[in-house]
């Protein structure tokens, strides 16, 4: 497979869906371990993911454009697929995204530097500014259906959203906490800037690449620092719970290698796939630290059905295609 970065399961471990992300696929694994498509993107350059499942009823994102260095038009269409196959678009969170832009007055970077003649000395890779406002950017990494409410963390607009399936109507449920990062001499010096942001900090992105609902009604999201998703700057990744009525948010756990996926089991139990540290966590229930679970090679999403817990490994875009979906008993 290629680029498998979302999982779905349903019906007592019986299906399996799996999104072939830059493939433009969503595919049903068998119960004799084959693929079988059930979606496929019409355009070449079109993403398919953040797929989740509920009563028979897929939800899935189709969409281009997402990051400020894509040329393509951003469109991200959350959609469903009935039992019969029907495909139907709930909303562009996109449009959501370019009219509302809810972190717009959140400041990245550094956010408590104000003289410019420091300012103008630091210079980031890819132009990225060092201090910014956030920008107009949507890409749906994740979904996650509650009833008449389809939850969907927004990767490009560092939000969590909330779609009404009856209406289509979008509203932000909320915009996650940028992640401080102390400039310490090793990181001033790797990343060679000024001597006048040393002991500053910069506030990074916090990019949402997952949400599940959890049995006591909070929203469970891991997400990773835009700009330092590797180790190289530390394991910066972080696990949340937001209460979807008010948007509170709390933080569950921190020290975490570039998590792009969690589930919580029966137990109460979060399990993490974390990309870069190449390895699948849990963080018991109670507890704020992550301890490895098993070792896996380039995780990227994981999920629980009648305690067995699947993930996909080799998940990064390779060539030839590596990823594979496994599959390990809880109990």
């Amino acid at each position: 497979m290629f680029s498998p970065l979302s999982l779905a399961t349903g019906r007592g471990s019986t299906e399996v869906y799996v999104t072939q992300n830059f493939a433009g696929r969503l595919d049903r694994i068998t119960d004799e371990d084959e693929l079988r498509n059930v979606y496929r993107a019409r355009q070449s350059g079109t993403e398919i993911g953040a797929v989740s499942r509920d009563r028979g009823t897929l939800y899935f994102m189709e969409g281009t454009g997402a990051g400020e260095h894509d040329p393509a038009p951003n469109v991200q269409l959350v959609k469903s697929r009935d039992r019969d196959g029907e495909v139907e678009t709930l909303a562009d969170v996109a449009q959501y995204e370019q009219k509302h832009n809810p972190d717009g007055d959140t400041t990245y970077g550094f956010r408590h530097v104000d003289e410019m003649s420091c300012l103008d000395q630091v210079k980031l890779t890819m132009g990225r500014a060092a201090k910014y406002e956030g920008a107009v950017d949507s890409h749906a990494y994740a979904t996650a259906p509650d009833g008449g409410d389809l939850y969907v963390a927004d990767a490009g607009g560092n939000d969590i959203l909330r779609i009404d399936m009856d209406s289509g109507r979008v509203r932000t449920v909320a915009v996650l906490p940028a992640v401080a990062l102390k400039i310490t001499g090793r990181i001033q010096k790797l990343l060679k800037l000024p001597a006048c942001v040393l002991g500053e900090r910069f506030y990074l992105e916090p990019v949402p690449t997952d949400v599940e609902v959890g049995d006591d009604g909070w929203l469970y999201v891991s997400l990773l620092p835009a700009g330092a998703e590797d180790t190289s700057l530390g394991e910066l990744g972080r696990v949340y719970k937001i209460d979807p009525d008010s948007g509170w948010t709390e933080e569950v756990a921190r020290g975490l290698a570039g998590p792009t996926g969690l589930a919580v089991s029966d137990d109460d139990d979060i399990f993490v796939a974390e990309m870069f540290g190449n390895r699948i966590s849990v963080i018991e229930d109670g507890d704020n630290d992550a301890r490895t679970f098993m070792e896996a090679k380039v995780p990227g999403a994981v999920e629980i059905e009648d305690e067995v817990l699947y993930a996909t490994v080799h998940a990064a875009p390779e060539s030839p295609p590596a990823g594979q979906v496994l599959k390990v008993r809880l109990d």
